[in-house]
């Protein structure tokens, strides 16, 4: 009797560590699993869980995860293929508008310039007026448009040389004087004399201050303040647009940059900001923002 029983508790002590030590093999593996899922996240290639276990639940595991990967890459590389045939519909549609538009645009401005010079009724005016205005909001969003379609597409071709920033941002805000004026801004130019240089292609880096003016003049407008800056910071030229407007939030500061985000503004197309940043991202630069609500908003470029 005594014989039975210890060939039992035996029996029991080699079940008993048998088990333990297959539980401490499947922790490790479901551990090894989680590993392998936060690699595949975190380097956002498309990679497979192996786990060399004998254990059958443990494989299971793996080969549902697997099969749910396999999907996913499936339909990753659909989504990748459509979003490729929508921007290149995007292109080419932004491209075919640009010269009617334009041409629009040009006969508008004669029927501007000729009613300038005849007597009409102030209905008629206003009219052409109201015509005219929308023409340059028009052309201004297919242009818009149509870069944002050559950036998200690769086609994007800039000439980086070697720029006179000084010389850049005086002519930009030559442009916008005459508006400046008539909105009654206070403008405030913090520009030195002497020529800063930075690599950048001109017609980019005069595209990122429009549309940065633009949107200080649009979304700043309340505190009629314009702030332009031109200073050297580590290395890199640093050009900032300041408006005294109603602020930036904390939440929509994270999205500000994304295509068609307008926060809370009912005003633009949210193109501006997103092209701006891959206009800057492409010359080697970035663009940030800072804001207190309801004192300033600050546009920092660094190129």
């Amino acid at each position: 009797m005594e014989l039975v029983f210890a060939v039992a508790v035996i029996v029991l002590f080699v079940l008993y560590f048998k088990e333990r030590s297959k539980n401490k093999k499947m922790v490790s593996d479901y551990k090894y699993i989680n590993s392998r899922l936060l690699d595949i996240t975190n380097e956002n290639e498309s990679n497979y869980i192996l786990v060399p276990s004998d254990i059958r639940v443990v494989k299971e595991t793996a080969e549902d995860i697997n099969n749910l990967l396999e999907k996913f890459y499936g339909r990753q590389i659909d989504y990748n293929r459509s979003q490729k045939i929508i921007l290149q519909i995007f292109t080419n549609i932004s491209h075919d508008l640009r010269t009617p538009v334009t041409v629009l645009k040009g006969y508008i401005e004669m029927l501007y310039l000729q009613s300038q010079k005849e007597a009409l009724s102030p209905a008629m005016r206003a009219t052409v007026e109201k015509m005219q205005s929308n023409s340059q909001e028009l052309v201004h969003s297919v242009n818009n448009l149509f870069n944002m379609a050559k950036i998200q597409s690769g086609d994007m071709i800039l000439n980086i040389q070697k720029v006179n920033l000084t010389q850049v941002c005086h002519e930009i805000i030559l442009e916008f004087y005459d508006l400046l004026e008539r909105e009654n801004f206070n403008v405030e130019v913090n520009i030195e004399d002497k020529p800063l240089y930075a690599n950048v292609d001109t017609e980019a880096v005069q595209r990122i201050l429009k549309n940065l003016i633009d949107n200080a003049i649009k979304y700043g407008g309340a505190g009629k303040f314009l702030g332009i800056s031109l200073y050297e910071e580590d290395s890199h030229i640093c050009i900032a647009v300041e408006d005294h407007g109603a602020g930036i939030s904390e939440k929509d500061k994270k999205h500000i940059f994304t295509r068609a985000y307008t926060a809370d503004r009912k005003i633009g197309n949210g193109l501006g900001l997103a092209i701006s940043q891959g206009l800057a991202n492409s010359m080697g630069g970035s663009i940030s923002v800072s804001s207190i609500l309801r004192e300033k908003t600050v546009f920092t470029v660094r190129l």
